[in-house]
C-alpha cells in the first residue's frame, strides 16, 4: 500500500464518490416513492366515491335483473299451466263436437236412407201390384188346367 499512496486515494475517493450517488439515488427513490404514494392515494380519494357510487349501481341493477328473472320465470310457469289447461280442454270441445257431429252425421243419414226409402216403396208399388196380378193369373192357371201341386 506504500508503494501507491496516490492511487489509494483515488480509488477510496472513487468508492466514496459511488457510496454518495447510491446514497443519492436511494434518496431520490425515497422521495418519488412518497410521491408516487402520495398522488395514488388522492386518486384513491377522488375515485373511491365514484366507484362506490357506480358499485352501488351495479348492486341494484343486478337486484332489478334478478327480481324481473323471478317474476318472468313465475309468469313462464303460469303461462305453461294455462296452455296446458287450453289444450285439455281445446281436446275435450273437440272430441265433444267431433262426437256431436258423428251423432248428427248417423241421424241424417238414417233420416236420408229412410226418406230415400219410401218414395221407392211407393215408386215400385205399381210394379208389386202387376206382379202380384201375373202371379195370381199364374195360379189361376195352374189350378184350371189341374197342376194346383197337390
Amino acid at each position: 500500500m506504500t508503494d501507491h499512496p496516490a492511487w489509494v486515494g483515488v480509488f477510496l475517493g472513487v468508492i466514496a464518490f459511488t457510496a454518495l450517488l447510491q446514497a443519492a439515488f436511494v434518496i431520490g427513490l425515497a422521495v418519488a416513492s412518497r410521491t408516487a404514494h402520495r398522488r395514488l392515494r388522492e386518486a384513491e380519494e377522488r375515485l373511491e366515491p365514484q366507484l362506490a357510487a357506480g358499485l352501488d349501481q351495479v348492486v341494484r341493477l343486478t337486484s332489478a335483473v334478478s327480481a324481473a328473472s323471478e317474476q318472468a320465470r313465475v309468469r313462464a310457469i303460469r303461462l305453461e299451466a294455462a296452455a296446458t289447461r287450453l289444450t285439455a280442454d281445446l281436446g275435450e270441445l273437440v272430441g265433444t263436437g267431433a262426437a256431436h257431429v258423428e251423432g248428427m252425421a248417423g241421424a241424417t243419414a238414417e233420416n236420408l236412407a229412410a226418406r230415400l226409402a219410401a218414395p221407392s216403396e211407393a215408386g215400385r208399388r205399381p210394379f208389386l201390384r202387376a206382379l202380384a196380378l201375373v202371379k195370381g193369373l199364374r195360379r189361376g192357371l195352374a189350378v184350371w188346367r189341374g197342376d194346383d201341386g197337390a
